[in-house]
């Protein structure tokens, strides 16, 4: 991680008094919407950000000076209904710049899809690019990583090609290359920011923080994050929130920060605050089709099923498989049929299977649907979020030599 210049180092200490937070939590806030933005930590560029900042910051300090704490960084409080596992936001981008320049290399190259890279005799390459219509070249002693050799020996850099986010904001990456990977975590948070009420929030966390970042669902935890600024969201902050992270349980009682949640039913919590999220299984077919409606972040489905089957064998993709059933269903299930007749429900590698067959669970996560011959298959869901009602036994042991194909379709 590059320094921050001592020059810039003082900017930052300014900046924080006038926000009212520490130097340490203005650091944070600097790297990351530098990050944001594609910009070095020690160029004029992240300079005037960071004045612009801190300048857009103080007004809105002195609008609403009664509103408590001015920090951004903010103490939360709470557990996770759901926590998706890393995923890679740049691979289809990447891959779809790459499909358009194989479509039509003119017309990829024109429109800023992807900039092209011819290696010189002196070992530099020549970079060419459109830039808001402008064709531009600039020769460059190295590739940067998200570079790509094609079979036939073409060396292109996917680019970020999207002028203006949805909101109308500039995008300031827009013309650079885009990253060879950025891995987001994401998922459904529930709990109090800084004390206040118990709500939901969506959680949203990128890079080596964000895959590091793996508490269990529905265990109480204390981390630090910034909200967004209409109180939905939480971000997490470059390594800042994952080192920030403790569960309730390991907190000394006598510790002000500790809370006696033994009391609370995650149940009754899940099914009053996630309403159009929850369904029986008989219902899931309904429920997927009326979660298509919604924002990506609210498409996730709460069901409650027996355990009927395990594959602890994980799939290609790391997955383990449980199938299961309506509790209250009157059907009894045959070795033949329980597949056809159970919800089959893919546990990725982060989340815990420390149950047998015959275990009641809620499962949190995002339902998918196959098409084959134009058929379509039973409902599947892709699991973010587990908690175990009753458990019985313990897991099936692991089947040696065995894969089994993966699905992991998500819309």
């Amino acid at each position: 991680m590059k320094d921050i210049p001592e020059k810039i180092m003082k900017e930052i200490e300014i900046g924080a008094k006038h926000l009212n937070i520490t130097t340490d939590e203005m650091v944070v806030i600097y790297r990351s919407f530098c990050e944001e933005n594609g910009v070095e930590v020690d160029s004029d560029i992240a300079v005037s950000l960071l004045r612009n900042y801190v300048r857009g910051n103080m007004k809105a300090k002195t609008t609403n000076n009664n509103s408590g704490s001015n920090s951004l960084v903010k103490s939360a409080f709470g557990f996770f209904v759901s926590l998706e596992a890393p995923r890679d936001m740049m691979s289809w981008s990447r891959n779809k710049a790459k499909e358009e320049f194989l479509r039509d290399n003119d017309k990829a190259l024109e429109e800023g899809i992807v900039a092209t890279a011819t290696e010189n005799d002196d070992g530099t390459f020549t970079i060419a690019r459109y830039y808001k219509g402008d064709y531009q070249e600039k020769v460059a002693k190295t590739l940067v990583d998200g570079a790509e050799e094609l079979e036939d020996g073409t060396i292109i850099i996917p680019l970020d090609n999207m002028p203006n986010y949805a909101s109308g904001t500039e995008n300031k990456r827009y013309g650079k290359p885009l990253p060879k990977n950025e891995f987001r975590r994401n998922g459904i948070f529930f709990g109090s920011v800084d004390g206040g009420e118990m709500k939901s929030y969506y959680f949203s966390y990128k890079n080596q923080g964000g895959i590091d970042f793996a508490p269990d669902t529905f265990d109480w935890v204390h981390f630090k994050a910034i909200p967004s600024d209409d109180g939905a969201n939480l971000y997490g902050m470059t390594m800042a929130t994952k080192d920030s992270l403790i569960r309730n349980e390991d907190v000394n009682p006598d510790n002000s920060d500790y809370r006696d949640m033994s009391s609370f039913d995650f149940s009754s919590c899940l099914f009053e605050n996630y309403i159009k999220n929850a369904t029986p299984l008989v219902d899931l077919d309904r429920l997927h089709t009326n979660l298509q409606m919604e924002a990506t972040k609210d498409r996730f489905a709460i069901v409650e099923g027996t355990v009927v089957n395990q594959r602890m064998t994980p799939t290609a993709n790391g997955n383990r498989i449980l199938s299961i059933t309506d509790k209250a269903s009157d059907m009894e299930l045959t070795e033949s049929d329980e597949d056809n007749l159970a919800t089959t429900c893919w546990i990725p590698e982060h989340i815990n299977i420390n149950f047998g067959i015959g275990s009641t669970v809620i499962v949190v996560g995002r339902t998918s649907q196959r098409i084959i011959d134009g058929e379509a298959e039973p409902i599947t869901i892709n699991t973010s979020g587990l908690l175990v009602q009753e458990a019985f036994g313990n897991p099936i042991a692991e089947e040696t030599d065995a894969v089994f194909e993966d699905e992991d379709i998500w819309f």
